[in-house]
């Protein structure tokens, strides 16, 4: 999961969701290297990776302009399939959930993305926190988004992704009944097709991603350590 990428990061930013060009590269071709295929979202539903092949999906959410102006170029260099996730109501405006608003795509950019074979989904209307929604305005959240993203495309849209990973049965029950095949959202609740677990790796170095996308992370967590060496391995891992 990635949300800004930028030329440099600036350490004084202070935005742990932002990634630099060169990090995203360095990523792409080590996943490459280990024989980890990106495929779109839809393809990881019950479709095992051929012999020696990984299955693995790039997602970014909130669809910042620099997704196509600089994340684009390296996807494609790399043959790599992503997911872009938009906030409906602020297409062509600013991130305003943010203290530091940064600028959204518009509209003719994520046509640009879709004609590219970016798929594009939904981030809800207005990146609120749905948990905390009366069900009339959840519902909108979900349905409304997916309606006017089908009606911009012209194509279905099947993936939504939960904003701030914020989710509950009840919001997973929404995302499912609007007509979404699979949601997205952290690991705090059960990986399953309206909640698939992410990493998180907008500020990984390649050596934690592949830490994180082999498994080995929660497969440490389960061992008996004592507490010093566990405390050091969630730090690492």
């Amino acid at each position: 999961m990635y949300h800004r990428v930028v030329e440099r990061e600036d350490r004084r930013d202070g935005d742990r969701f932002v990634t630099s060009v060169r990090r995203l590269r360095r990523h792409l071709t080590w996943l490459s290297r280990l024989a980890y295929s990106a495929v779109p979202l839809t393809a990881l539903l019950g479709q095992p990776a051929g012999p020696g092949r990984r299955h693995l999906a790039v997602t970014f959410d909130d669809g910042y302009a620099d997704t196509l102006e600089l994340a684009l170029p390296v996807l494609e260099a790399h043959a790599t399939a992503c997911t872009v996730f938009i906030v409906t109501d602020c297409i062509g405006g600013h991130s305003r959930w943010l203290e530091a608003p940064h600028r959204l795509l518009s509209r003719e950019q994520i046509l640009l993305l879709h004609q590219a074979g970016v798929a594009i989904g939904s981030h809800a209307r207005t990146h609120r926190r749905l948990t905390q929604l009366p069900d009339a305005e959840l519902w909108s959240e979900v349905a409304d988004s997916k309606a006017c993203l089908e009606d911009l495309l012209g194509a279905r849209v099947d993936a939504f992704s939960y904003p701030h990973n914020d989710a509950d049965p009840r919001v997973m029950e929404a995302a499912r009944k609007a007509g979404y095949r699979l949601a997205v959202g952290g690991n705090k609740l059960p990986h399953q097709a309206h909640h698939l677990h992410r990493i998180d790796s907008a500020q990984l170095n390649h050596l934690q991603l592949l830490v994180q996308v082999s498994g080995v992370h929660r497969w440490a967590r389960r061992q008996p350590l004592p507490k010093p060496l566990r405390a050091a391995a969630r730090r690492l891992l």
